[in-house]
């Protein structure tokens, strides 16, 4: 059995300026020993199919961006089990390939565009990590609505943890005669006051910071507490 601490959509370089701290302490607080990245670590708003903001950068120096923000998670992640779950805005450059009918021999692995840490272990867009019974997924496959993780649940018949909806966050259960099982949404840890997350402005529902942990196949949600998003 297992103790995985789940980092969800960080978007870098739009990453909150808290969330590295955040997360190691629940890694400490928790004693986990392996750790999932729900996917989208990375935002490249350059090349998205969201209206361009002005004033951002290139996509190469994107990319130079997103690398230096996340090296502290690179250098602190760099020993252990790492898996890296692919997520609809880390596969953009390969979504953009497609559109182009580029072959995919002739796109650099995400691993290697980002240089991920060798012990990090990729699963592509769509896949599903399993581990104690539990599985993780980025979750942008639908289905969506208040509760996405649970649904998710559901239809798989499996207890299931996802990132993807920035402002669904906490665990929920589902049960019949035969079976019970949870949805786990884990939030966001990215500044959504970022110009490249501007898109989500138009939105009531805005994210919540966290990320969760499952110990030995159970689930806990640990929001992240700031000065000016208290809990009322």
């Amino acid at each position: 059995m297992s103790r995985v601490l789940v980092i969800p959509d960080l978007h870098a370089p739009a990453i909150h300026p808290a969330a590295f701290d955040f997360v190691r302490s629940l890694q400490d607080e928790w004693q986990t020993d392996r750790t999932v990245f729900i996917g989208d670590a990375f935002d490249l708003h350059s090349v998205s199919y969201h209206a361009k903001e002005s004033g951002l950068p290139s996509a190469l120096q994107e990319v130079v961006e997103a690398k230096d923000q996340m090296q502290p998670f690179y250098n602190h992640f760099s020993s252990g089990r790492v898996d890296y779950m692919v997520g609809n805005h880390c596969a953009l450059i390969m979504r953009k390939a497609v559109d182009a009918c580029i072959p995919e021999e002739w796109i650099k692995p995400i691993k290697e565009i980002f240089g991920m840490p060798k012990n990090w272990k990729v699963h592509e867009r769509y896949a599903r990590c399993q581990i104690d019974g539990v599985q993780y997924l980025h979750g942008d496959s639908s289905p969506g609505g208040n509760t996405p993780a649970l649904a998710h649940a559901v239809r798989a018949f499996q207890s299931t943890v996802i990132g993807h909806f920035h402002a669904a966050f906490g665990v929920n259960w589902y049960a019949n005669d035969n079976m019970r099982v949870f949805g786990c949404n884990v939030g966001s840890l990215c500044d959504s006051s970022h110009l490249a997350q501007k898109y989500g402005r138009k939105y009531t529902k805005k994210p919540i910071l966290g990320a969760a942990v499952v110990i030995d196949g159970s689930p806990y949600c640990e929001p992240l507490l700031l000065p000016n998003r208290g809990v009322r």
